[in-house]
């Protein structure tokens, strides 16, 4: 079978029918020390691993595959590509939000509640993937300032609201959810998707001045 790094063959410490296809990923990464690329994609006979699937594959034996590759890039780019698709997912939850306040208007129940857990889940996925997607890219939370407001101010935020809504939803205060769903979230999410925006742009532009030559001045 073929183990591959960006293309380039690798060999594994162990034997190969003794691996997982785990191991074949540490092995990997063993071989980005001292690179500052990390792996972000995994691709088994061709097809891509999609993150559901991930831990599911990695616990599988390497040799149920024939080509094992692994693919790398920059974390500002594997952080950029994560938190527009990230963002993507958040546009959707306009539509699923309209849906859950035309449900819960006329009286069904259920379809609100499971059209707003969706929802949340989308949401509490889009907080983790800044902080982890920030914590890759080294920001400061704290001093990062993404349209007038701190990063960190905009990331508590974000966590109040979630609480806020799960907690009408687990006491079952349809009235406040009413309120919340029709005058409030619209905005709310508009605010995140801004916010997610910038996050955007400004890791892209640290990427591009971490790309840029250092002029260096010799001293004759």
């Amino acid at each position: 079978m073929n183990i591959l790094l960006d293309s380039q063959p690798i060999e594994l410490p162990m034997p190969v029918d003794r691996a997982t296809v785990g191991q074949a990923l540490d092995a990997a990464r063993g071989k980005l020390s001292g690179t500052n690329l990390m792996i972000f994609g995994v691709r088994c006979d061709g097809v891509d691993v999609s993150p559901e699937h991930l831990d599911q594959v990695l616990a599988s034996p390497a040799q149920g595959f024939t080509r094992l590759e692994f693919i790398t890039g920059h974390p500002f780019d594997v952080v950029s590509v994560a938190l527009k698709q990230t963002r993507m997912a958040l546009a959707d939850t306009f539509v699923t939000v309209k849906e859950a306040s035309e449900a819960l208007a006329h009286g069904r129940i259920p379809e609100a509640m499971s059209a707003l857990v969706r929802c949340l889940n989308v949401w509490g996925q889009t907080h983790e993937a800044i902080i982890q997607g920030g914590s890759l890219c080294g920001l400061d939370f704290e001093h990062v300032v993404i349209h007038d407001r701190p990063l960190l101010d905009w990331l508590h935020d974000l966590a109040r609201q979630l609480r806020g809504l799960k907690g009408a939803i687990e006491s079952r205060d349809h009235v406040l959810l009413g309120d919340i769903l029709q005058y409030e979230l619209d905005e709310t999410l508009r605010d995140w998707e801004a916010m997610l925006t910038g996050i955007v742009e400004y890791i892209e532009r640290q990427n591009l001045a971490a790309q840029q030559p250092v002029e260096r001045t010799i001293t004759p």
